[in-house]
């Protein structure tokens, strides 16, 4: 069967089986089948609870020393922040439903051994790129980990999440449907994390094509937070964390984008938006100009 090959983002190859509804995805070396296994369960579970996603086969195989998985095809269209039949107040408030769900089944799913990434306390880095920063966005890293050690974590703040939870990830079906994709950096952490990144990519996106609004965190994150109180506890913990997770969140874009784009030879976005980042880093800026969260309750 002719595979096509689809955008897999930076981690791993994605294809579509032509004449199949089909996605293949062939996982990153460092993804071990335990961990693609759990992450199956932890979308089967999901899909069994209703969460529109892409139905996995559960049944793992080998490619080149690497795992190959198999998803339904799901026909839509991504997100697209400038049409606003996309991109709109029922939209983001559809965003705080998802997640919200997916927390509160969170609280569920029991499992007898974790094989996905686990933010402890003895184990804070479970991007795995601390080594890997220059000493000074190394020391703001390490003071963001101990604000979040003071907190006390509980099946309200903390579990088995999405871990890149943004419009990019979703896919919009003819029906209107939201479907969620991309389970596969899927960890143990504080809620806190998909709920900061939603927003992250929601105004990084929607600044960049539609142009900074003095409006648009209000209508965004009140709209957000309407449809997560639907379906699940936000306990306050969570919306104080957001803050220290957007800039973790900046921290873990800078040092990826280091890594995968070619600094010889940047494109004017690019350098723009690895500036951007390390000023915003260095000089503690708080992302989108938030520093309280509780004000879009």
């Amino acid at each position: 069967m002719t595979r096509i090959r689809l955008n897999g983002g930076f981690h791993n190859e994605v294809y579509v089986l032509e004449g199949e509804k089909k996605i293949v995805r062939i996982s990153e070396s460092r993804k071990s089948r335990d961990m693609v296994s759990q992450e199956l369960a932890w979308m089967k579970f999901l899909y069994e609870r209703g969460v529109a996603l892409p139905k996995p086969e559960m049944a793992l195989e080998s490619e080149g020393g690497r795992v190959r998985t198999y998803f339904e095809f799901i026909k839509g269209e991504q997100i697209d922040v400038t049409n606003s039949a996309h991109w709109n107040p029922q939209t983001f408030k559809q965003f705080g439903r998802i997640i919200g769900k997916i927390h509160a089944l969170s609280k569920e799913f029991e499992t007898a051994e974790m094989h996905r990434p686990i933010w402890t306390i003895d184990n804070q880095d479970v991007y795995m790129i601390r080594n890997c920063l220059e000493s000074l966005v190394q020391e703001k890293y390490d003071r963001l980990m101990a604000k979040l050690v003071s907190y006390n974590s509980s099946q309200d703040t903390f579990g088995l999440i999405h871990n890149d939870f943004h419009q990019g990830n979703l896919i919009l079906t003819k029906q209107g449907e939201l479907v969620t994709i991309d389970f596969d950096e899927c960890a143990y952490n504080w809620y806190a994390q998909d709920i900061a990144v939603m927003f992250y990519h929601a105004f990084w996106q929607d600044s960049s094509f539609n142009g900074e609004s003095d409006h648009f965190c209000h209508t965004f994150m009140g709209n957000f937070f309407k449809g997560y109180i639907e379906e699940n506890l936000l306990h306050e913990d969570i919306i104080k964390q957001i803050p220290i997770f957007l800039k973790l969140r900046e921290i873990f874009l800078f040092r990826l984008f280091l890594e995968k784009w070619d600094m010889a030879n940047l494109e004017e976005w690019q350098e723009y938006t690895i500036n951007s980042l390390k000023e915003n880093i260095t000089n503690d800026i708080p992302y989108a100009g938030v520093t309280d969260f509780s004000i879009y309750l």
